[in-house]
């Protein structure tokens, strides 16, 4: 095996955890039962890299099998990376011929096509999802492997996580058009680091039912200072009202897993024009950002503990349920 790929599997086995890397190295399947036997995996992480790599030397291999073992680990360690959702777009019987043979073969074509130097790899997994790993390179430089971006097909939608060569995207959305027998892709307006939640998401698994245009907003219960027994009454009666809200915003099931949720917002700021107090021809924009390491879970408490009054915006509460955590506000126009 050449030294430079030999590097790149030891540099993906450094980020694999220790107490996980000899079942990753199973699960790849490159080195032998009995070549695993010899590596000893209770040494710190470098010295196993190092005898993985003095191993991958003497044995003949090209880059393909450095890129399935990547493909494992960013499987497994999927939330590492950050995931934008989109979908393609079909009249509906295209699905029914789709074949995965002339998937691949059309997508590659279109990359290799435009780029010449790319590195493409496949891995099919049990939930019908197929993986794609790509290295990019261009006419006159090799694939850089070690910023490959990530696309996880999961008809009709797409989740593509790029490292670096934002500038490609364009092209990988024309060989995902063209592979799927598509006719347009469109950005979902849904991005975050769990995978499945985004899934989950889209596939509407949560089965949320929101319907906060409902609801009335909650008024402070009048209570007489000197009645005990009322305040605890009045205050249970809040308190099974607002769970009562949270279960018809949120519903009963586990709640999909988003870290943030962004509104950009665009208006005018406008007074009589005599005076000349807040008149400007150009808008004024600011952006939001609510961020939580479990954004829905945090919103979902939120009036339960009385932080805030129930119920909460429907910008807040229609999150998943849309599904998306990219907004746009703008003033409506003639």
């Amino acid at each position: 095996m050449d030294e430079t790929v030999a590097q790149y599997i030891r540099t993906t086995v450094q980020k694999i955890p220790r107490s996980e890397i000899k079942t990753m190295l199973q699960k790849w399947g490159f080195l032998s039962e009995k070549q695993l036997q010899t590596i000893n995996f209770c040494q710190i992480k470098e010295s196993i890299a190092s005898d993985i790599f003095q191993l991958c030397e003497k044995i003949p291999g090209d880059i393909k099998e450095a890129a399935v073992l990547d493909m494992i680990y960013t499987h497994a360690y999927a939330h590492k990376r950050t995931w934008r959702a989109y979908q393609l777009l079909t009249t509906g019987k295209e699905t029914v011929y789709f074949d995965i043979k002339d998937f691949k073969k059309i997508f590659k074509r279109k990359l290799r096509s435009a780029l010449g130097n790319v590195t493409i790899n496949f891995r099919e997994y049990e939930d019908n999802a197929i993986w794609i790993r790509i290295a990019w390179g261009t006419p006159y430089s090799e694939p850089n492997q070690y910023r490959a971006s990530y696309v996880v097909y999961h008809t009709p939608y797409v989740f593509i996580s790029l490292s670096q060569y934002r500038s490609n995207l364009p092209l990988l959305c024309q060989a995902l058009v063209a592979a799927s027998n598509s006719y347009d892709i469109r950005a979902m307006d849904l991005q975050g680091h769990c995978l499945n939640s985004l899934k989950d998401s889209l596939f509407k698994r949560s089965n949320q039912n929101i319907q906060t245009s409902y609801f009335e907003p909650l008024k402070q219960p009048s209570v007489e200072p000197e009645s005990d027994l009322r305040l605890v009454q009045e205050n249970r009666k809040t308190k099974e009202k607002i769970q009562r809200m949270n279960q018809q915003v949120f519903g009963d099931d586990p709640l999909p897993k988003l870290e943030y949720a962004q509104y950009k917002l665009q208006t005018m700021f406008r007074s009589d024009p005599k005076q000349n107090v807040l008149y400007q021809k150009e808008p004024f924009r600011c952006l939001v950002k609510f961020s939580s390491p479990h954004l829905l879970e945090s919103l979902k408490s939120l009036a339960s503990t009385s932080m805030v009054d129930a119920p909460l915006s429907p910008l807040l509460t229609s999150i998943s349920h849309r599904p998306r955590n990219h907004f746009r506000i703008k003033e409506k126009t003639d």
